[in-house]
């Protein structure tokens, strides 16, 4: 049966908004832009997979006008080129982080979840010293522990793992949702955080270098600590000109790369600087320049000359091998969250079906994913 009081306008709403989006919708349905003229209608099937393929509510295809979409947190960038306009994938990957967020905090609230004692710990208190004490207890590390970590994606999981086992959900993603024709924009940004008191959530651009993606989690914690929402591109892993990103970046650099601990070695490395640093600190090649002028061991000219050469280097090009299914959703879903969902249905705070609702998943595959965290 077709759905013949819909608002046509509210699609030419979101065709004009979302032209990738629209473009497949043309592609999938052959009567689109009948449906668009309103010289057709689609069935109660179809309006329901448009709705998903929006990523909007069924009911807004009703209403007189689609409601204002407002981007909810700053934007900061390296380099300001203008009005910042976010892109349908930001756009639909902060809704999906949002919803990850108020389901987790409505089911944490209601097993009496208290606030997580670090969130806006600082947020009167710029302290870079204590901030970075604070991430040390966070992260449960001590001195010079990224050199004993023998991979960079050891470092990086072992820090994903520690920030979840406190209370942070982290998303990884480099697609919007399980959309492989949809790939994130690491140019527009490296990743964003949602923050909450009861249930902080990171978001990590996947398609990023391993070295990038350490700093940009290590930043969005120190976001949480200060109690600041944002999203940002880092670009050569600066800051923008803000002070509270000056600040979050200052924290990141120095508890990445102490200035005591750099300072002794640099005096022993003769050769390959830049690239034995790096492997030392777990960090990229860039953060280390940008350390390495800070303390005035390098000039400008040497760092701005470094940057030029070792751009294209830095930004490493990830291409998609496949991988295990459940590993992969597992981290574009949060083993917190997805063992949140998991408890809350087994205690029966939530139906099994609102798990499927907010994970976008069969009823197989959830349950095979649950079974197996």
């Amino acid at each position: 049966m077709k759905v013949t009081n819909i608002n046509n306008t509210i699609l030419k709403e979101l065709v004009s908004l979302n032209p990738q989006t629209a473009n497949r919708a043309k592609k999938r349905y052959v009567n689109f832009d009948k449906w668009l003229a309103g010289e057709d209608y689609p069935t109660y099937n179809q309006l329901a997979e448009l709705s998903k393929l929006f990523n909007i509510p069924f009911g807004y295809f009703f209403l007189k006008k689609l409601p204002e979409f407002h981007y909810p947190i700053p934007h900061y960038r390296t380099i300001q080129n203008g009005e910042f306009t976010p892109s349908e994938e930001l756009r639909d990957t902060i809704k999906f982080a949002q919803k990850i967020q108020e389901w987790a905090k409505d089911i944490l609230l209601e097993w009496g979840q208290q606030k997580l004692n670090f969130c806006g710990k600082f947020k009167n208190n710029f302290d870079s010293d204590k901030v970075i004490e604070e991430l040390k207890i966070i992260f449960d590390i001590r001195e010079n522990w990224a050199a004993t970590t023998n991979r960079w994606r050891n470092a990086f999981n072992y820090l994903v793992h520690k920030a979840e086992e406190k209370g942070i959900i982290v998303l990884i993603n480099g697609v919007v949702g399980n959309n492989t024709h949809r790939k994130l924009n690491v140019n527009e940004f490296r990743g964003f955080v949602l923050y909450d008191d009861i249930a902080p959530v990171v978001f990590i651009n996947n398609n990023d270098a391993i070295s990038a993606k350490i700093f940009t989690l290590i930043h969005e914690i120190v976001h949480i600590l200060i109690g600041k929402s944002a999203s940002f591109d880092l670009r050569n892993m600066q800051s923008a000109e803000d002070e509270v990103e000056k600040f979050c970046d200052k924290c990141t650099a120095e508890f990445l790369v102490p200035s005591v601990e750099i300072q002794k070695y640099y005096q022993d490395i003769t050769n390959n600087v830049y690239e034995q640093l790096a492997k030392q600190f777990k960090v990229s090649q860039i953060v280390i320049a940008r350390r390495l002028l800070d303390l005035n061991l390098i000039d400008k000219d040497n760092f701005y000359r470094f940057l030029q050469l070792s751009e294209r280097k830095e930004m490493k090009k990830v291409t998609t091998k496949g991988g295990n299914f459940y590993d992969t959703e597992k981290i574009r879903l949060s083993r917190r969250f997805l063992s949140i969902l998991k408890s809350a249905v087994e205690n029966n705070t939530i139906l099994y079906r609102d798990a499927l609702l907010v994970t976008n998943l069969n009823a197989k595959t959830y349950f095979k994913l649950a079974e197996s965290l």
